[in-house]
């Protein structure tokens, strides 16, 4: 019987104390606990979760597939805007994430971007599963501990999921009945067939709901150990993204509202954006930030990880050609007053010849410190998100009283000069949308919102993007390439999935 590739081992990884205290990830060999020692005490079963948590940061190319777009988790995110057109580029650099931007790598199924992101994934799934199937018996861990330890993985296992689906399948209000992806609860080397997307969301939306009745169950349910770690706030917010995308509205709202309640910071301010903007998005300790991984100098996977992507001011892949620019057209409709002007360079800041100072290039993202490169905090979930997705349900659902509420104390909150909306139905959507793109770019959510609302691809040379480079420039919904292929390596392996399973 052929073997499914999912790997039964962990990167263990142990929190540890550095020389200025600050809490850090330090590797061990991955083979230095069997998962039976590591469940004898619970101290065993944070290193099983840190190990976990590790691999969304750890630069690791999938037995070679992936190569420097091996960027663990943020490199899919990386994937996802370059497939929009609110991310632009104008070379290809070095080659790398060019054929994800032009719209190839995901429908070549035998390429490494393909099967390297699946299985990335399926191994974070069979890690959760892992932890799941031993978490009862560590033996010196109170109820209230046991139940965080498996909250933590069923956040995990949920995230996981909601990207395969997303990717690999038909948007969910498409039908219940499409095919989605394999679904595994507990460790396993049988490969399943291919469910349906209503079984997929039927997980994620059960794992989401059990997470959340575990961390109700501990003593402090809003503890959070490690800001690398899942909370009650973290599960919400996640509770409040699946639903979005899935246009159960009425539960996005109030898990986004739940979110907002549970998270410990607050909005960043115009201030923040006035005196410390190069500390926003590259600082765990950052107000709004609510699910993220603190990597140091030491833990970088440099030239591989995302900030190498982002950040031109030293020896990069961003300023080896690789430089990410905003939407142009979408910056230039940004009112004067609004403070995230300053995440990208303007047009009258530009110098020729340097490869940091391009006009409507990043500035979001900077490493921590440029004499420490590719350093540089990375977050998951944030807590402007929650406000734009109770902003956006809200509004298509009909309520625009609730929805105005809450992209008035979002944008007040970004622009001193905003007034408060008066915009209502299709217009009101249309302004959150823009608000969306503007605050969540390069986090890994404008092709998955493409998707998810019938919005037809246009990338243009107005907005930036080089044409040839970019390849692919009009996807109107319903189209096919909207779908990832299936990996040929898991149509290889599976025994359960076959060549005629795989997408149009």
């Amino acid at each position: 019987m052929k073997i499914k590739k999912i790997i039964l081992s962990f990167l263990v990884l142990s929190f540890m104390v550095s020389s200025c205290e600050k809490d850090f990830l330090e590797t061990a060999p991955t083979d230095a606990l069997s998962a039976g020692v590591m469940f004898d005490s619970y101290a065993g079963a944070q290193l099983a979760l840190n190990g976990m948590y590790a691999k969304m940061f750890y630069y690791g190319t999938q037995g070679g597939r992936l190569g420097h777009h091996g960027a663990g988790y943020f490199g899919n995110v990386l994937d996802i805007d370059l497939m929009g057109e609110d991310m632009a580029r104008w070379d290809r650099g070095y080659g790398w994430y060019t054929a994800t931007y032009g719209w190839i790598s995901h429908r070549t199924p035998d390429g490494g971007v393909n099967g390297g992101r699946w299985s990335f994934f399926y191994e974070l799934i069979n890690n959760a599963n892992i932890i799941l199937f031993y978490a009862d018996e560590i033996d010196d861990a109170t109820a209230g501990e046991i139940a965080n330890v498996k909250a933590q993985a069923l956040v995990m296992r949920a995230l996981s999921y909601h990207w395969v689906v997303q990717k690999h399948a038909k948007p969910y209000h498409t039908g219940r009945d499409n095919p989605g992806v394999p679904i595994y609860t507990e460790p396993t080397q049988e490969g399943h067939p291919r469910a349906s997307v209503g079984e997929v969301y039927d997980r994620i939306t059960q794992d989401l709901e059990d997470a959340i009745t575990y961390f109700n169950a501990t003593a402090d349910p809003m503890a959070q150990r490690h800001i690398s770690h899942s909370t009650l706030a973290v599960a919400y917010g996640l509770q409040a993204r699946v639903a979005l995308t899935m246009h159960d509205f009425g539960t996005a709202i109030s898990a986004a509202d739940n979110a907002i309640t549970y998270a410990p910071g607050s909005l960043f301010t115009p201030g923040d954006f006035a005196s410390n903007p190069d500390q926003l998005f590259n600082n765990a300790s950052a107000s709004e930030w609510m699910w993220g991984f603190v990597i140091n100098e030491e833990q970088t996977p440099y030239y591989a990880s995302f900030i190498s992507h982002m950040d031109a001011r030293y020896m990069s892949y961003a300023s080896l050609g690789g430089q990410v620019m905003l939407n142009h057209e979408l910056y230039d409709a940004m009112t004067p007053t609004d403070v995230r002007r300053g995440l990208w360079v303007a047009p009258e800041e530009a110098v020729e010849g340097d490869d940091y100072l391009m006009a409507y290039n990043n500035k979001k993202f900077l490493a921590t410190d440029v004499s420490a490169p590719m350093a540089s905090d990375l977050h998951i979930m944030r807590l402007a998100e929650m406000y734009l997705i109770k902003a956006e349900a809200a509004a298509r659902s009909g309520d625009d009283g609730t929805a105005q509420l809450a992209l008035n104390e979002l944008v007040s909150n970004r622009d001193p000069a905003f007034d408060g909306t008066t915009n209502a139905g299709d217009a009101l959507i249309e302004e959150i949308m823009f608000h969306r793109r503007i605050e969540l770019w390069g986090e890994g959510f404008r092709y998955f919102d493409l998707k998810r609302t019938d919005t037809p691809l246009r990338r243009t040379a107005a907005q930036g993007h080089a044409m040839g480079l970019a390849n692919i420039h009009n996807v109107d919904p319903g189209d096919p390439r909207w779908e990832w292929y299936i990996p040929q390596d898991e149509i290889d392996a599976n025994d359960n999935i076959s060549g005629g399973d795989q997408n149009p």
